[in-house]
Formats: C-alpha cells, sequence, structure tokens
C-alpha cells in the first residue's frame, strides 16, 4: 500500500525537464519576437538609404568646390593676364593642371562621400549586432523594441559635414609665394573688362556637378 502511495505521488510531481524545455521554449520565442522587431526598427537602413547618405555630402560639397574653382580660375587669369601671358604656353600649362585638380578634387569628393556613407553602416550594424547579443542575454523583447528605436532613430538626421578645405591651395599659393600678383583683386579685372581680347585662353566655367 505505502508504495503504491509513493509512486503515484511520485508520478504526479512536476518533471523538471519538462518545465525546463518549457521556459527554453518561451525564452526562444521571446528571442525570435525581439529580433523581429530589431530588424523592423532598422528596417529602413538599405541600400538606398546609404546611397542617399553618400549623395548628401556631395550635394553639401560639389557647390563649394564650383565656388573654389572659380575663384582660382579668377586669380590664375588675373596673374597672367598682369604679366601678359594669357596666350602662351604657361598660360596653357596652368590651365590644364586647373582642370585635372577640379576633376580630381570632385572624385575626391565622390569617394568621400561613399567612405562616409559606408562608416554610417558599420556604425548602424554594430549598434544592431549589441541589441541582438543583449536581447540574448535579457530574453526581453518589449525592452529590445524600446531601444531599437531610439537608436535607429539616432541615425535618421543627416550628418552634420565639414566645410570643404581649399581644394585649389597648391594652385593658389605658386601665385601668393610668388609675390607676382599684385594686390588688386581678381574680380576687379574680370568685371571691369580688362584683357577681353584675350576670353578665349580661359577654361570653361566648372558648376562642380
Amino acid at each position: 500500500m505505502g508504495f503504491a502511495l509513493f509512486d503515484a505521488a511520485f508520478s504526479d510531481s512536476p518533471s523538471y525537464g519538462d518545465q525546463a524545455a518549457k521556459q527554453e521554449k518561451a525564452r526562444q520565442a521571446a528571442i525570435d519576437q525581439g529580433t523581429s522587431d530589431i530588424n523592423n526598427a532598422f528596417a529602413g537602413y538599405n541600400t538606398d538609404f546609404y546611397n542617399q547618405r553618400a549623395k548628401a555630402y556631395q550635394q553639401f560639397a560639389l557647390p563649394q568646390l564650383s565656388q573654389q574653382y572659380q575663384q582660382t580660375r579668377n586669380q590664375l587669369m588675373f596673374n597672367l593676364a598682369n604679366r601678359g601671358l594669357l596666350h602662351s604656353g604657361a598660360a596653357n600649362t596652368q590651365w590644364g593642371q586647373l582642370q585635372r585638380t577640379n576633376a580630381q578634387d570632385k572624385q575626391q569628393i565622390a569617394d568621400t562621400g561613399i567612405s562616409q556613407s559606408q562608416d554610417l553602416q558599420r556604425q548602424v550594424e554594430g549598434q544592431k549586432s549589441n541589441l541582438i547579443g543583449q536581447l540574448y542575454q535579457a530574453a526581453d523583447p518589449a525592452s529590445a523594441a524600446k531601444q531599437a528605436t531610439a537608436t535607429a532613430a539616432s541615425f535618421t538626421p543627416p550628418s552634420t559635414f565639414t566645410p570643404l578645405a581649399n581644394m585649389f591651395g597648391n594652385i593658389a599659393q605658386q601665385y601668393y609665394l610668388s609675390g607676382l600678383i599684385n594686390r588688386n583683386q581678381p574680380t576687379s579685372y574680370i568685371q571691369s573688362g580688362g584683357g577681353s581680347s584675350d576670353a578665349g585662353a580661359l577654361p570653361p566655367v566648372s558648376q562642380g556637378y
């Protein structure tokens, strides 16, 4: 009789293996839910988003490059005209150098935009990976969703870009250091129409795009 009661009591006791399996199943369901929430929070960070970030830098920097190009072009024109060299071989060399520098600077701006976009992508992916790691430890989908939403939103505003440095400084220094440019502003020469017969020697005005 006693053995029968013991066996009945034992059979009615909870199975620790079953409890552990249920807990693990619930934990995995929480992780699956949290992972889905994290992925949804970062869903907007796709190829189009990163391409747009690269383009945003180009749109910021190229107008500045165009302005620098025109200023340098005016300075070169004034200096060469001031020495009567607008139709010289030296002038052709300088115009060629100016055009090559402008083309190289445009490419550098494009490369910088891509590099910044790639850096941002690494930051986003790193934060997303950290959140998933925390989720696996805590198995708290509500907390994971909240953190993911806040973190993803922090990357949404456009980056604050640093103003473009002088991309034509090496060309300009050739004349500033030589002391051959007088103290008149180059634009005064252009506005006055001086040297208009030499206009054909000028390179085209670049808009930087």
